[in-house]
């Protein structure tokens, strides 16, 4: 079985011409995500349209967490299922998903994680927290930061409606996993990778 789906080709190509049509869509360092094999793809999360956005990023199937509550209704929970979603309680990482995850990227998917755990409020890079660096500890894949602006103007918190806004993805250079791994001390070893990803993220923000 194909990892990608040919429906899945034919939606992220539809979607790419209607994306760049109505928010002019710019990315720089598309080249840092591998072609192949696991790896985690760690963005600020501003909008519901993000996973759509990064979705185009690549020709492979994204997986991501998606809160729970929007797999309440079974329609939209279906959906957004064959998309790549899978439910995640927002107030902590229950051990199912984190099995999951792990699952997805031993088997060399994509997985997309939402540090801050929740959209920002302001559009500023919030909190992250550590889960991301410790998923990536696991599996020992890539973590690649990756930082979006402009899809809160597309589509703000509380609205239904898309707007016409200009969005802009910046991708970092992969964090690669293999030289934090060396020893017992997991705990610090996903403390210093953690530190990184901030770090990265940070940078990619304020770059001009």
């Amino acid at each position: 079985m194909k990892e990608t789906p040919l429906w899945y080709h034919l939606l992220r190509e539809l979607a790419i011409i209607i994306f760049k049509g109505l928010f002019n869509i710019k990315i720089q360092g598309k080249e840092n995500i591998p072609p192949k094999g696991g790896v985690i793809l760690a963005s600020n999360h501003l909008s519901y349209l993000d996973p759509i956005v990064i979705g185009l990023l690549v020709s492979r199937k994204i997986n991501f967490m998606a809160k729970r509550e929007l797999f309440e209704n079974p329609l939209f929970g279906c959906v957004i299922s064959k998309l790549g979603a899978f439910p995640v309680r927002r107030e902590r990482l229950d051990r199912e998903t984190y099995q999951r995850a792990l699952g997805l990227l031993k088997k060399g998917k994509i997985l997309v994680l939402f540090p801050e755990g929740t959209r920002s409020q302001k559009g500023n890079l919030g909190h992250l927290r550590e889960g991301t660096a410790r998923i990536a500890v696991r599996t020992k894949v890539p973590l690649i930061p990756v930082v979006i602006r402009g899809t809160d103007k597309a589509l703000p918190r509380g609205k239904k409606i898309v707007r016409l806004a200009r969005v802009k993805v910046r991708i970092g250079k992969p964090l690669e996993s293999e030289p934090l791994y060396e020893g017992k001390d997991i705990k610090r070893k996903v403390q210093r990778l953690h530190q990184r990803l901030e770090r990265s993220m940070k940078t990619l923000v304020e770059r001009p």
